[in-house]
């Protein structure tokens, strides 16, 4: 766990997501492989998609090398969302979440000098590149935002950066009504209020771990793969030590797996921590008929 947090705060974010996910199910073999993968594509792309230089065509040709050359794709009602859950699964599969695929394809990018990087946008992980330009010749598919939620700045008189924000479902460039709308699908809209430039910033590199961790363990939960749940539990609450509700499930799992005596703890650290939470009364009405009582061994 504790090289898991040096990965993440010494910017190794592809490295933290692989250690994430195969601790989450018990795989502790080295990486580098995985990271040598990774690599080799991107030599690839150099010579396939012809990128010498990080401009706007070739990020787009990037893009499409990712999605059609290499074929990665989201996952669409798989029958094992594990597997697009899990980071060094994804690179096997080619088919994965919104996170998972925004970390390799920010994994990707950055090998071949593209700043992209990861956006937890509200209901949807995005993508987003900072492309340097001159300002005649801008494109169309470029993000020309309004002031108030300009993610573009001037570098000289003559060149200017501009974002490119991407779906990585599938690569799609994604204009501003349509991240307007989905922005608002989310969050509900008031009269006159805007999208906030924050919806757009890039997310920390722990953020992003933690997001994915979170997929990791829902996924593991619904396919009752409950020890291994567990251990994305406990990293989460190793990186998120006053989530409270990392607590609350981490009950829930061990008293699934026949450990009353551990889950009770848990349960009692949430009730004290959100009382006001219908869960709360619940829990506490259920630790009242728990038995706790640790049994004799002979």
């Amino acid at each position: 766990m504790q090289y898991l947090e040096q990965t993440i705060q010494s910017e190794q974010l592809l490295c933290a997501g692989l250690l994430a996910s195969r601790h989450s199910v018990g795989i502790d073999t080295d990486i580098s492989d995985c990271l040598q993968q990774l690599d080799k594509w991107a030599k690839h792309a150099r010579v396939l998609a012809h990128i010498s230089q990080p401009d706007h065509s070739a990020f787009l040709r990037l893009v499409h090398f990712f999605y059609r050359d290499l074929a990665f794709t989201g996952a669409h009602n798989s029958g094992d969302a594990c597997k697009q859950s899990l980071l060094h699964e994804v690179l096997v599969y080619r088919s994965g979440t919104p996170v998972t695929l925004a970390v390799l394809f920010s994994h990707l990018g950055q090998c071949l000098g593209f700043n992209v990087r990861c956006v937890n946008f509200p209901g949807h992980f995005l993508l987003r590149c900072d492309i340097a330009c001159q300002e005649d010749k801008v494109l169309s598919d470029t993000l020309t935002l309004p002031p108030e939620i300009s993610c573009s700045e001037k570098t000289d008189h003559d060149t200017q950066v501009h974002s490119v924000l991407i779906d990585p479902i599938d690569g799609r460039v994604l204009d501003n009504d349509t991240l307007r709308q989905m922005y608002f699908n989310v969050i509900e809209e008031i009269d006159n209020e805007s999208m906030p430039k924050e919806a757009l910033e890039p997310a920390s590199n722990d953020e992003v771990v933690v997001h994915m961790l979170h997929q990791v363990k829902f996924s593991l939960i619904n396919a009752k793969r409950y020890e291994h749940a567990l251990r994305s539990i406990d990293l989460l609450i190793h990186l998120c030590p006053n989530n409270p509700y990392e607590r609350r499930d981490r009950g829930v799992l061990l008293h699934e797996l026949q450990c009353p005596q551990l889950a009770v703890i848990d349960y009692q650290y949430f009730i004290r921590q959100c009382p006001q939470d219908p869960a709360a009364t619940l829990l506490a009405h259920q630790v009242k008929h728990m038995d706790i009582t640790p049994p004799v061994m002979h």
